[in-house]
């Protein structure tokens, strides 16, 4: 593999990533995996007409997600934190416990999409963010933004990226998780939006993805940004909004 650089959109398997980093080098992972369990498992037959974007995307094993979660443990700092992207099935199915020996599960926020997904029974909108520590687990000295809901709603432009995730929300987990100037690492990085969240807190980046000179062309990493923050703030504005009404329509009763 050839050497990765950091604070730069690039191709690049996971696992080599990870395997190239330094011991103890980082407080915080991301890690959004291409899992195929659910869509295998529930066999809805539409995925390359309603999700030609993800249905194109490398999928990643079990086994080769878990070799990454251990990988990412070795790289994170003692009481490091791994953010783990999961579906409903992977949560249920509990697939985070393989690697319990060495990650320990602490917390969950569920991620509000604003957008109804596939399901046979209760239809899906977001997924869940696994809050995953490396021991020794400590709270109080390695999460400094104790205003973070459970659970978390922002609307993302998935014309950018099929697996587009909040920046709203990744912003304020690097907040809370790294310091200024620390390395944050994203090894399945999509859309790259965990690099431009930690660019403009003053944190370092590397990252890479296995589809990136596959995805076409390629916007700038400003446009990028300047496009999932619109999102964000259009979703919020509404959230705002509703609430409003809804304050208002109690109040008149």
């Amino acid at each position: 593999m050839s050497q990765l650089s950091r604070n730069v959109v690039q191709r690049g398997d996971a696992l080599e990533l990870l395997r190239s980093l330094e011991e103890h080098c980082s407080p915080l992972v991301f890690f959004d995996p291409q899992y195929r369990e659910v869509m295998d498992k529930l066999k809805f037959g539409n995925e390359g007409a309603r999700q030609r974007g993800r249905f194109d995307l490398p999928a990643m094993s079990s086994e080769f997600i878990d070799a990454a979660c251990r990988e990412a443990a070795r790289v994170l700092k003692p009481s490091g934190y791994l953010l783990q992207w999961v579906d409903t099935f992977r949560l249920c199915e509990g697939y985070h416990q393989r690697v319990a020996d060495v990650l320990k599960i602490v917390d969950l926020i569920a991620w509000d999409s604003l957008r109804l997904g596939m399901g046979k029974r209760s239809r899906r909108r977001g997924d869940y963010l696994l809050v995953l520590q490396k021991p020794p687990v400590i709270a109080g000295k390695t999460w400094r933004d104790h205003g973070i809901p459970s659970r978390w709603p922002e609307k993302v432009d998935r014309t950018i990226h099929p697996h587009a995730k909040p920046i709203g929300l990744i912003s304020r987990l690097i907040g809370a998780i790294a310091e200024p100037g620390e390395l944050v690492v994203d090894p399945a990085a999509g859309s790259f939006v965990v690099m431009h969240a930690a660019h403009k807190l003053g944190r370092e980046f590397i990252g890479c993805d296995i589809a990136h000179a596959d995805s076409g062309e390629l916007k700038s990493p400003q446009t990028m940004f300047d496009e999932i923050l619109r999102g964000y703030m259009d979703a919020q504005s509404r959230i705002l909004a509703a609430d409003s009404g809804r304050n208002r329509a109690g109040r008149s009763r």
